[in-house]
């Protein structure tokens, strides 16, 4: 978790504070996803584990080229999007996280049903009663590290990838060669763009365009 939050904290911080999230919430992805693109057993995927289906409705392109929910930045915003929506149906920052693991829709059926306000007086699924507790002591560790006895240098952490964005608004025949023009190769191409599935990719569609990312420094 220490290791990998050096490559994925920053982004979040920065979106965190862009959108008026309370930074706090970016445990919640470390509680999801270990902060690496892991599958769950029943389907849901990325930093931010989306089921495909909520997934789409948050606007990330999922078929059998593409698949954004392995984008780390795409999906931050998706996840930040979803945690907003559940805020703005329950005006709490805890029903919205609980949210996020039962779907807001069921805790706003359980406050109404139960007659509450608050998450701590609410009776749910053993996961999501867990879940609050989870991303709390994940924070506790993660803020106070070394107290746990996790000492890690400063070049230990995972670095954010140094790169550069090129926006392609045609279809990729082959993204080996593509790589090459770019003077870099496939291996960098698809290292740094998880959510590219296969060797090609197809027309964007009109006005729209593919956000490829390249090392700032060729590596051959």
């Amino acid at each position: 978790y220490l290791k990998r939050s050096g490559r994925y904290f920053p982004m979040y911080e920065k979106l965190f504070e862009e959108y008026d999230v309370p930074d706090d919430l970016k445990y919640l992805s470390v509680a999801e996803s270990a902060l690496y693109m892991s599958r769950s057993s029943k389907g849901a995927l990325g930093l931010w584990q989306f089921m495909k289906k909520t997934a789409q409705s948050m606007g990330l392109k999922v078929n059998k080229y593409v698949d954004e929910r392995r984008h780390p930045y795409k999906s931050t915003e998706a996840g930040i999007k979803y945690l907003k929506q559940g805020f703005k149906s329950n005006e709490s920052w805890i029903l919205a996280a609980a949210g996020y693991n039962m779907g807001h829709t069921r805790v706003t059926s359980n406050l109404s049903y139960q007659s509450a306000d608050d998450f701590f007086d609410l009776f749910l699924n053993e996961e999501t009663s867990r879940y609050i507790l989870r991303i709390v002591i994940i924070k506790e560790i993660m803020q106070n590290a070394e107290k746990y006895g996790f000492v890690l240098d400063e070049d230990e952490y995972y670095k954010p990838y140094e790169t550069t964005t090129v926006k392609v608004k045609s279809s990729v025949s082959d993204i080996s060669a593509w790589a090459q023009t770019h003077g870099t190769t496939y291996k960098y191409v698809k290292l740094l763009n998880p959510w590219i599935l296969k060797r090609t990719l197809p027309y964007p569609g009109k006005g729209r365009y593919y956000e490829i990312d390249i090392p700032k420094i060729s590596k051959k």
